[in-house]
């Protein structure tokens, strides 16, 4: 019994550390993309960027200071500060963007997948 809850043991943690690597090949756009759903900005730029209740960055694409202004300052019309989000993150809601409109683009909708598909 011992030698079956090893082996099912070691399966289990080949299988979460396979998950883990996995998870670190996206690309900074697709861990931008991973951003932008999990922390509800569609909720106002719509869920591909086109805008809403707030810029449209499809047409309008930011750049990478106009980015970090707007997530660490926020501004007038409504937009919240995201203090949690590091420099990293910044930069890859910043790719992201740029991806808009390019076959680059990651349109997956389910953040919380250790690789999202499209």
């Amino acid at each position: 019994m011992q030698i079956k809850l090893s082996v099912f043991g070691s399966a289990a943690c080949l299988g979460l550390l396979l998950t883990a690597m996995t998870a670190g090949a996206l690309s900074p756009a697709e861990e931008g993309r991973r951003i932008y759903l999990r922390d509800n900005c569609y909720g106002c730029h719509g869920g591909r960027g086109g805008g809403g209740m707030g810029p449209n960055f499809r047409s309008d694409k930011p750049d990478a200071d106009d980015v970090r202004e707007a997530v660490r300052e926020g501004k007038d019309k409504g937009m919240p500060t995201f203090p949690n989000l590091s420099t990293q993150d910044i930069n890859n809601l910043g790719a992201y963007f740029r991806s808009l409109r390019t076959s680059a683009e990651p349109k997956f909708t389910h953040w919380w997948e250790p690789v999202p598909t499209q």
